[in-house]
């Protein structure tokens, strides 16, 4: 297990398994960034191995160089295509299951954030989850379980993901990531930071931090669009990073009916940039800066 956090509850998992109370469908829950696709992949090498220990693939055998090629006959990864999950790639899960195994017996499915299922979709699960089959797995990761229906969670083994920050930072530290001011927003979502890293995206998250918290005094804007232009997904980062500071205003003192009206305009504009089409990206942020201004003089 790459990533310490989850050895815990890997070493849970592992022992019910030998214990035989494994159960068939397991639901791993958590924010975008906890590691629970690192997690459902390696319980899911473990499961397919010729011979795991405590539930850890070998590494060596046909099956685990099968996984490790991507190319393996008896795991199934489903993930979200668009918007949602409908219901004949659920359907598909059903017909994979029912199909003997190529290799030792074991056969996994990975389906990625299920919240996402449509409700026909949903109603196709249930009908695998009822009726499970031996030596048959189903690995879930979810972000909202109150987006899926209670018939599904009542037949999941469900886990909250949740790291401990401080546990983390020395985490992060390891991989040579500057202490920015940010960093303690994130450091419960490791994996989000070191995606950043990756796409050499943490200055630009930085930038954004600083926009957010001099936004009142700015007024060119060209810059701030550039960045969530390039990458959408980090508009909810400057919508998080302009709460905070809200936040460090009312304690500082800040109207409170103000910090209502600020809210509101952040939430707004957070809405009119996942849901109006050909949004002004640019003149949106700007009347947010205004409303934000004017709340905060």
């Amino acid at each position: 297990m790459p990533l310490p956090w989850l050895e815990g509850l890997y070493q849970q998992l592992a022992q019910s398994f030998a214990q035989q109370r494994f159960h068939h469908a397991q639901l791993f829950n958590g924010d975008k960034g906890v590691g629970k696709l690192c997690l459902v992949d390696s319980l899911a090498d473990g499961l397919l191995c010729a011979s795991p220990v405590n539930l850890k693939a070998c590494g060596n055998c046909k099956s685990c160089q099968l996984n490790q090629a991507g190319t393996h006959p008896d795991k199934r990864v489903v993930k979200v295509e668009g918007q949602t999950i409908g219901v004949d790639e659920i359907r598909e899960i059903s017909d994979f299951i029912n199909h003997s195994a190529a290799q030792n017996g074991n056969k996994v499915v990975v389906l990625e954030q299920c919240h996402k299922m449509t409700t026909a979709a949903a109603n196709a699960l249930l009908k695998t989850l009822e009726e499970p089959s031996l030596r048959r797995y189903l690995l879930l990761t979810c972000e909202q379980t109150a987006l899926l229906p209670a018939t599904i969670l009542s037949r999941c083994a469900v886990h909250e993901i949740k790291v401990n920050s401080e546990y983390t930072k020395k985490w992060l530290a390891s991989l040579s990531i500057a202490n920015y001011s940010w960093l303690e927003l994130f450091a419960r979502q490791p994996l989000l930071v070191q995606q950043w890293q990756n796409d050499n995206q943490l200055e630009a998250v930085d930038s954004l931090y600083k926009f957010a918290t001099e936004i009142k005094d700015s007024h060119n804007f060209s810059a701030l669009v550039d960045i969530l232009n390039k990458d959408h997904s980090l508009v909810n980062v400057f919508a998080l990073f302009l709460t905070e500071h809200l936040k460090t205003q009312l304690v500082l003192g800040m109207d409170f009916f103000n910090y209502q009206k600020a809210q509101s305009a952040i939430s707004e504009f957070l809405y009119n940039s996942s849901h109006v089409l050909g949004l002004n990206l640019e003149l949106a942020i700007s009347q947010l800066a205004f409303t934000l201004r004017e709340s905060q003089n």
